[in-house]
């Protein structure tokens, strides 16, 4: 599937050849698909026992990638990029300061940090290497829909969703959704523009597999972002042909209705063991999907309006990064139905929509520095598609990856897990890379930059480790000697010290509910150990 009829860059032989950057390539590629499969058989929360450890395969792929390519040389993105992934990080950092939970802050700027890394990465290596990550990146989406299916299908694993099924490794069914929604664009273009026919039908059983696994899911978030970028996508692809200089041949073409018959044959002719309430599940998500009168639909509305409210009071750096949560109850009476009072972890740890997430907890800055990034990419596909040939096929795909992201991200959390932000910086560096064809001179780093970007990757990386040991030391989280070790590993992590709080004897406890009063300090499990112990 990498040997794409897409134009190489001008590539400096000598320096192309050289193995440390290739390698750095196939790590990135690889730690996609090891971050896909990995995650914590037992641990003290469902949700992080997958997303810790998948954040800290992410994080050290792209260090360890960063300290192989050592890219002193480097193949730069246009300068209106440049200046927001800038600006997102300076305005992540900045709001990062000023936040109620700093170390929730720390970690999502270190996912920013890692995933502007990635981006930057993606596009100098595809310069220099061809189209390879783009393999990559779609093997590892393949690969968390092929778990997903075999969920579906009755095998089980300690490694799978215990809830939400059919999650797969990813931990939830609309996770897999959308992680298949954001490679449709790509897996389209590969179909039709792959040089060899046995990779285009590959690439027609990547399609297939992953519009099973988007069937089955019923994710109506990814069923909205693959039909919008798989739009935007055989529209740019068509402007693109009729420029000239790309040919599309009708056996490819007929490989993709063939997928597509493929998918519904395994999604429905294949008997699953999914148990779902109703009795015709994927009929009612079809009809509820612009149904914001009751249900998840008018609980989005209610939790969107009332993030807008905090946003509103934090205009300018926002509550901080990862800090929604911490903050949604200035707004939000306890009827919300955001809220599970009953948990110790009250709500998701992030908003049912990226673009809330960023306007709440990023404020102006982020919103400009995001929409300056979406700009710079529509820009440069657009471009790409009146130029014609092989760059208007990597533009479409570009413009089709953007408008999955902006889709999906007005409807649930894309960005804010490891996994997609590692596939997107990969896809969207690569892409436009390809889109962009011969690229400028590389322009020369200088050492201290570069070697401040190494120490930062390296703390996040340290940082990220620390979590996910303490989360293997507490194990299932019912041994009090498992979680005093813990607790002394990651000191920060509210559902250990929660735990202990809520188990401890007064007299030992206290220390405990003194530190949870300062990362989460209004919420109702907080507010209950306080008043056990006499606060």
């Amino acid at each position: 599937m990498t040997n794409a009829t897409l134009p190489s860059p001008t590539l400096d032989t000598a320096a192309a050849s050289r193995w440390p950057e290739r390698t750095a390539l196939h790590l990135l590629g690889f730690g996609l698909v090891a971050a896909v499969l990995l995650a914590l058989p037992v641990a003290p929360t469902d949700l992080d026992r997958h997303q810790l450890p998948k954040e800290l395969t992410v994080h050290a792929t792209v260090w360890f990638a960063v300290l192989l390519a050592r890219p002193r040389l480097m193949h730069w993105p246009a300068r209106g990029l440049q200046a927001g992934l800038l600006l997102l990080l300076a305005g992540s950092m900045l709001s990062t300061a000023m936040a109620t939970n700093p170390w929730l802050g720390l970690r999502a700027t270190g996912l920013t940090l890692t995933a502007c890394v990635a981006f930057l990465l993606a596009h100098h290596l595809t310069a220099r290497h061809g189209p390879l990550l783009l393999g990559w990146a779609v093997i590892a989406a393949v690969t968390a829909a092929g778990t997903a299916l075999a969920q579906a299908w009755g095998v089980e694993s300690v490694l799978f969703a215990r809830t939400r099924a059919p999650g797969g490794t990813l931990g939830n069914r609309n996770f897999v959704g959308h992680l298949g929604a954001l490679v449709t664009p790509g897996l389209f273009i590969l179909v039709l523009t792959v040089a060899r026919r046995r990779n285009a039908v590959l690439a027609a059983i990547g399609v297939m597999v992953v519009l099973a696994v988007l069937l089955l899911t019923r994710s109506r978030a990814a069923w909205l972002g693959a039909l919008a970028g798989g739009g935007i996508t055989a529209t740019a692809l068509l402007h693109a042909w009729r420029r000239g200089g790309l040919r599309l041949s009708r056996r490819r073409a007929a490989l993709l209705p063939v997928a597509v018959t493929g998918a519904a044959i395994l999604a429905f002719g294949i008997p699953n063991a999914l148990q779902w309430r109703s009795d015709s599940p994927y009929r009612d998500t079809l009809v509820g999907v612009a149904n914001f009168q009751e249900g998840s639909g008018r609980g989005r509305l209610t939790q969107y309006r009332r993030t807008l409210e905090l946003a509103a009071e934090h205009p300018l750096a926002g509550v901080g990064p990862g800090n929604w949560p911490v903050r949604y109850g200035d707004v939000a009476p306890a009827s919300d139905p955001s809220w599970t009072r009953g948990d110790v972890i009250p709500l998701n740890p992030w908003p049912s929509s990226d673009w809330m997430a960023l306007t709440s907890e990023r404020g102006l800055i982020g919103v400009l520095a995001v929409l300056l990034l979406a700009t710079g990419l529509g820009w440069r596909g657009l471009r790409a598609l009146e130029a014609g040939g092989p760059r208007g096929a990597a533009g479409a795909a570009l413009l089709g990856t953007v408008a999955v992201i902006a889709v999906v991200g007005s409807f649930d959390a894309l960005l804010l897990l490891p996994v997609p932000v590692l596939c997107t910086g990969m896809l969207l560096g690569g892409w436009l890379a390809r889109a962009d064809g011969t690229s400028p001179p590389p322009t020369t780093w200088r050492g201290p930059w570069l070697t401040l970007l190494v120490l930062l990757m390296a703390a996040v990386t340290a940082r990220s480790a620390q979590q996910v040991t303490a989360y293997i030391v507490a194990g299932n989280g019912r041994a009090l000697s498992e979680l005093r070790w813990a607790a002394r590993i990651d000191p920060t992590s509210y559902p250990i010290r929660i735990a202990l709080a809520r188990r401890e004897p007064c007299r030992r406890a206290r220390a405990h509910i003194a530190a949870v009063e300062r990362l989460a300090p209004t919420w109702p499990a907080v507010v209950a150990v306080r008043k056990r112990c006499g606060g």
